[in-house]
């Protein structure tokens, strides 16, 4: 696994790195442990990659089909959520809930419905530059014995008064007793829900016993919505289509709105030791949702659990107000016809919604020499972008690929710095300023801030030292990044990940240009 040979990687560079970098470590004897690392690990060999992790790009690109690229903002549409009364509620949910199957391990079934990594926090110990063991590892949490005891009571009260579910009605106890990070988020979202969960329990209350789907339905809610707090926020699969009803029904701001009170309520979940601040954090979550928008958030949930992404699309027409949300979704710039064909939605700005939309079969176009380009994304515009020999281009829509040269030395050289530079990039490089920017957006829970600010610092790095080896080439302030005056072809630096391709050709559509990835 990558991540795992770098967090090995990363903990010998710590351990016989310089001495300023190891920190408190240089307290410790050489024969004790000679580290503690937490690794966020993944470990799911089946998971399909992110439309933006491909070990060769180039290879992915060339077996892949057309897509476009749609940008949605919150500025381009006023909309309005789709009113969804309690009454319509109540009946759609019903007939939904007859394909819901209830588990008894609801956090790991909303991982398998969402084809989502297991996850874990390991203690990491090595000896002589080798790790020689790995053991689980509880996060740093601020649980006490007896605030858990205490929490753990709350718990098992609730699930006794609320949803008559004994007193493990959400299954956040049959992994062991103590109530780890996110048993505490999945407690603050079950209280920000209680009065829509009390709708959907009268609802199901002549059919299934309701506490049986309960900690399915909130443990698919935790988990989609933590997935938009991970370094790059993106949904595939059926988490991409959730989001499509999700701003078909209630508008990209009010999704927006949703994922910023996402990531205060795990903030704040977090760093609870008591009921009343994880009331006080569901709650004000709660707030922020409203009756009508937790209504839609239940029903989007209960249609996803009742059939994967097979059968999602089919189940969306059920919904109350559909028609109003299909002509609200294309006038943001999406048909719920064809949700299916939306294969990732990514956030790669504040406010902003990428769409990577998949058409039927692939594209290939002729060359100046007589070789083939194929095309990895069609813009709205008409511009797109092809693959060409290993390389990416953005081709403006009045120009074809045969504009394109057959060779290119300088740009070749460009992309093999641009790669090395940028592996050779550590936060170490940070300024003052960069460094407290990200530490307060942290601090703020809103950790896709965080990264944001911290990939744009390192593409302004590498920028920074490729443009040093490169002075022959004219680098500009606006526009493509560099030309190279004798043959007057034109570069673009920039990170590799799907969004921000997008966003380049969307930003300089006219432009015909190399794309320079790292």
């Amino acid at each position: 696994m990558p991540l795992l040979r770098w967090s090995f990687a990363l903990l010998r560079w710590l351990l016989h790195g310089p001495r300023a970098c190891v920190g408190w470590l240089c307290s410790l004897k050489a024969r004790q442990l000679e580290a503690v690392l937490l690794v966020w690990l993944t470990a799911c060999a089946s998971t399909p990659q992110s439309v933006h992790d491909y070990a060769d790009l180039t290879q992915a690109e060339l077996g892949a089909a057309v897509y476009e690229l749609r940008v949605l903002t919150t500025d381009d549409v006023d909309t309005a959520p789709v009113e969804v009364s309690a009454e319509a509620f109540r009946e759609v949910v019903q007939k939904l809930a007859r394909e819901v199957r209830p588990s008894a391990q609801p956090r790991e079934t909303a991982r398998w419905l969402l084809k989502e990594p297991l996850q874990a926090d390991l203690l990491v110990e090595v000896e002589a530059g080798r790790v020689v063991r790995m053991v689980p590892l509880e996060e740093d949490s601020p649980l006490s014995a007896a605030s858990n005891a205490a929490l753990l009571a709350w718990y098992q009260g609730l699930c006794a008064q609320r949803y008559e579910g004994g007193n493990d009605c959400l299954g956040l106890t049959s992994d062991g007793s103590v109530l780890d990070r996110g048993d505490r988020r999945t407690l603050a979202l079950a209280w920000a829900f209680d009065g829509v969960l009390a709708e959907t329990g009268r609802a199901l209350k002549e059919m299934v016993s309701p506490q049986a789907v309960f900690g399915l339905l909130v443990g698919m809610a935790v988990l989609y919505f933590t997935l938009w707090l991970v370094p790059e926020p993106v949904t595939k699969g059926l988490a991409a289509l959730m989001t499509i009803a999700f701003i078909a029904w209630l508008g990209a701001d009010t999704v927006w709105s949703l994922i910023k009170g996402w990531a205060q309520l795990a903030h704040d979940a977090d760093r609870a030791t008591t009921a009343e601040e994880l009331k006080e954090a569901g709650s004000r979550f709660s707030r922020i949702m409203g009756d009508n928008t937790a209504r839609v958030v239940m029903l989007v949930l209960t249609a996803a659990v009742g059939g994967g992404a097979a059968r999602f699309s089919q189940k969306m027409p059920k919904f109350p107000g559909f028609e109003r949300a299909t002509v609200q979704a294309e006038a943001q710039g999406v048909r719920l016809s064809a949700a299916a064909d939306v294969e990732a939605v990514a956030t790669p700005a504040e406010g902003t919604f990428s769409l990577m939309v998949r058409r039927p079969g692939s594209r290939a176009a002729a060359t100046k020499d007589g070789g083939s380009a194929i095309t990895i994304v069609r813009h709205q515009g008409g511009n797109w972008q092809v693959s060409i020999n290993g390389q990416r281009w953005h081709v403006p829509k009045k120009k074809s690929v045969k504009d394109i040269p057959a060779r290119d030395p300088v740009g070749d050289e460009l992309q093999a710095a641009a790669r090395e530079v940028a592996s050779q990039w550590h936060p170490r490089h940070l300024s003052p300023l960069e460094r407290n920017a990200i530490e307060k957006a942290r601090t703020q829970g809103e950790h896709w801030k965080a990264h944001l600010l911290e990939s744009e610092a390192r593409g302004r790095y590498v920028h920074r030292v490729v443009a040093s080896q490169f002075k022959h080439l004219r680098w500009n302030r606006t526009g493509v990044d560099a030309v190279d005056p004798t043959t007057g072809y034109r570069y673009e630096l920039l990170t590799r990940t799907s969004s921000n391709m997008g966003r380049h050709g969307r930003r300089m559509a006219e432009e015909l240009f190399r794309m320079i990835g790292f």
